[in-house]
């Protein structure tokens, strides 16, 4: 979803959907040809016009930081992220295209993008109206890569060959339920593959942005029928983003903005021995940061290991809504294996 903001004001596998064939997704479909473009990265030294050059925020310790411009028009509107590998990432836009880069990185602070491709996601024309393009969430799972859509609510998987996605290659089996709890635009907001040794390995985990009842709610899917599971909402916060630690606990990033209460970001960590079906009750804050620590409307989360001491390297995008008075900015920190 778009969150559209100022620092004064506010702007503001089956191929059928709901009973319809979708033409664009006849298989296989190649991706359309990338272009190379040119980045331009900020560093970021520290958090915030005011910031007195702390290093800890909530749980999490500050790395580093870029701010990310190109004249190309496709690019901005980063909503999903995952590493391939540890230097290479791929980014997907609201608007149906991929990011493909080199994360360049010097004393263990990110300084530059590297090998910099646009295009189209397979399977997404121009041709296509905005809300069938709404790619929002981005997961890796092998040498395949899962997009989570809002608009039209679906998960498409590619195929992956390094940093490049090759083809359209079909859908994983959601649920009436799903379909009917994701509208127009309050949809599958986030999807993250569940590693390897948790109870649920094998699958993904989507959450919708928009909740119920006071809660947010996910599903378990690609590993037999969806389990719904829930957890409770944080004020008026709503879920962006979500990747697992290399322990498998679900972090969520959420975020919102008001004229009230301005820009909030936040994570939160539901613990491995926590996660299930049904309700969750259990969650802890990592990380909470407004405007004034330089925040933009944070919308996507990838984690790595870092290092072989259990740490994990948090990486988060943000949407600018392709709105000049907003950034792309791309941020990490370290979660130590101690907290």
């Amino acid at each position: 979803m778009s969150v559209c903001f100022s620092v004064l004001v506010t702007i503001s596998t089956g191929l059928s959907v709901r009973g319809h064939t979708a033409p664009m997704e006849a298989l296989p479909k190649a991706a359309p040809s990338s272009i190379a473009i040119d980045v331009s990265a900020q560093i970021i030294d520290r958090l915030g016009r005011f910031s007195s050059g702390r290093t800890t925020y909530g749980q999490l310790e500050w790395l580093g930081g870029l701010t990310l411009s190109s004249d190309e028009p496709t690019f901005g509107g980063f909503s999903g992220l995952a590493f391939v590998d540890p230097e290479h990432f791929l980014a997907i836009s609201d608007r149906g295209s991929v990011l493909s880069a080199r994360l360049v990185r010097e004393e263990g602070r990110p300084t530059a993008l590297a090998d910099t491709f646009m295009r189209p996601l397979p399977g997404i024309g121009v041709e296509l109206p905005r809300w069938r393009r709404d790619s929002e969430g981005l997961a890796i799972k092998g040498d395949e890569a899962f997009v989570s859509f809002e608009g039209e609510t679906r998960v498409t998987r590619y195929s992956l060959k390094g940093n490049e996605l090759l083809r359209l290659e079909g859908r994983l089996p959601l649920s009436r339920e799903i379909d009917e709890a994701n509208q127009a635009n309050r949809g599958l907001e986030s999807i993250a593959t569940i590693p390897d040794g948790h109870p649920f390995a094998g699958g993904f985990v989507v959450l919708s942005e928009k909740p119920k009842n006071g809660r947010i709610l996910g599903w378990i899917v690609g590993a037999g029928a969806p389990l719904a599971f829930s957890l409770p909402q944080s004020g008026e916060l709503l879920a962006a983003d979500a990747d697992f630690t290399q322990e498998g606990d679900l972090v969520i990033l959420e975020r919102n903005f008001s004229i009230l209460g301005g820009l909030v970001v936040q994570m939160r960590r539901v613990r491995a021995e926590d996660f299930r079906a049904g309700p969750i009750v259990h969650t802890d804050l990592l990380f909470r940061a407004s405007l004034g620590d330089g925040m933009d409307n944070m919308e996507a989360l990838d984690i790595q290991p870092m290092g072989g001491a259990g740490d994990n390297l948090i990486t988060l995008m943000s949407d600018d809504n392709f709105n000049f008075l907003q950034s792309t900015l791309l941020l990490q920190f370290r979660l130590p294996a101690n907290r």
